[in-house]
């Protein structure tokens, strides 16, 4: 009779953490293009139109300081996720360094869920910023203010504030525990 071999957890969490750390890199920098990718690639913008608050033509009509200004402003909602990704991406290295239930991973994932609330909530507010840059040029009466909420958007919400529960959790798990080694 052999007996299966229990595959080694901190090995298989090291190894995703690793795999996790590299898909945060390249999560990171599609925050920086998404914006120039939608502005410039002919049909991205049909696969991403739910979060446009104003029409393709409507942005490819400014020019301008109208023009970079909304690319700027388009743009805050992915710099916001980037940063949490930086985050998330510093908490998948610990991982992958066996440093798991210490205080600077349980910040990063804190910082994550923090800023996945952040740019949740930034979205609506870029995109009328958007709407109104996007339509200024327009004559009176013609311009817009537009903004765009979703389930999504709720759901996200409640996402963001999961994980910061969690890290409020795993943070006063790791304090506790850290302390309890010091009576022994």
């Amino acid at each position: 009779m052999t007996t299966a071999t229990k595959p080694d957890t901190l090995q298989n969490v090291r190894r995703l953490s690793t795999v996790l750390y590299w898909g945060c890199a390249l999560a990171i920098i599609f925050q920086f293009f998404v914006v120039p990718i939608i502005w410039y690639v002919p049909g991205w913008i049909e696969t991403s139109s739910s979060q446009m608050t104003v029409s393709i033509a409507d942005l490819h009509a400014l020019s301008g300081w109208q023009k970079y200004a909304t690319m700027l402003v388009m743009m805050i909602p992915s710099l916001i996720m980037a940063y949490g990704l930086n985050h998330l991406r510093k908490m998948f290295r610990a991982f992958s360094r066996d440093i798991i239930f210490q205080p600077a991973p349980i910040r990063h994932l804190k910082v994550f869920g923090v800023a996945l609330l952040v740019q949740t909530l930034a979205k609506p507010l870029t995109g009328a910023v958007t709407s109104v840059l996007a339509t200024f040029h327009r004559p009176a009466g013609e311009r817009m203010l537009s903004i765009g909420l979703g389930n999504a958007e709720a759901s996200t919400l409640f996402l963001g504030a999961l994980i910061i529960v969690i890290a409020w959790v795993l943070g006063e798990a790791a304090r506790i525990d850290d302390e309890n080694r010091s009576f022994v």
